[in-house]
Parts: structure tokens; C-alpha cells; sequence
């Protein structure tokens, strides 16, 4: 049985913008502190105070943005996750539910084992 080697690749099309990239580590950090792989339900005044927003339908419109820039499907070539092979995969960073008073989010595993293993341009370690 052969092996795909790991490539590491540039895999964002465009840089993710600031605030992206400050909402990335400020889930990151919050997923890692918790250790554990469950869903993560932060409030959305830790968002605003996040991004230096203030607390209004506008705002929660941002952070809504920022989620799909954020999601943006990376497209990895020769993947291996857990003993699968695929040529060709396509990853997101998450999956988000906004709710009255906090967001839901939980990050898709293979996306860090993407960040880990296949990018050239990664930015949440």
C-alpha cells in the first residue's frame, strides 16, 4: 500500500483580514483552553469586545462575515485524515450557530490537521 506524501501548499486564495484572523485566535485559544472536541458556546459580548465592536444588528452582521470569510473551503490536495486518503478535500474552518445571546461553534478537526500538516500560510498556531 502506498503512502501520499505530505506536501505543504499555499492554500488561501486570498489573506484573511484582520479581524478574521483576530476571530480565528480568539477561537482557537478559547477551544484549546477548554480541551475538549464539544461544541463551544461563547457569548456574543466576548465578540464584540473581541473586535472592538459595539453591541447592535450591525455588529452581529460583522461577525457573521467574518465567519464566512473565515469558512472559506480550503482545497487540499493528496489529504490523509485518520487513515483515509483523498486526492482532493475540501475543508472549512467550522460550523457556527448565532443564537440570541452567544454563538455556537465547533471547529472542524480536519481543518487543524490541514493547519498542521498541509499550509504553507497558516495562521492559528
Amino acid at each position: 500500500m502506498s503512502t501520499l506524501s505530505i506536501i505543504k501548499q499555499n492554500l488561501l486564495h486570498e489573506p484573511l483580514s484582520s479581524d478574521a484572523l483576530r476571530l480565528a485566535h480568539g477561537i482557537y485559544n478559547t477551544y484549546i483552553q477548554q480541551d475538549e472536541e464539544s461544541p463551544m458556546e461563547i457569548k456574543i459580548a466576548n465578540f464584540y469586545k473581541l473586535l472592538r465592536l459595539e453591541p447592535c444588528e450591525e455588529s452581529i452582521n460583522k461577525i457573521q462575515e467574518l465567519f464566512e470569510e473565515l469558512n472559506e473551503p480550503l482545497a487540499v490536495k493528496n489529504f490523509e485524515f485518520r487513515g483515509e486518503k483523498t486526492q482532493l478535500k475540501f475543508v472549512q474552518f467550522c460550523t457556527y450557530k448565532i443564537t440570541k445571546e452567544s454563538i455556537i461553534i465547533e471547529i472542524n478537526p480536519e481543518y487543524l490537521h490541514v493547519q498542521r500538516e498541509y499550509m504553507l500560510d497558516f495562521f492559528l498556531f
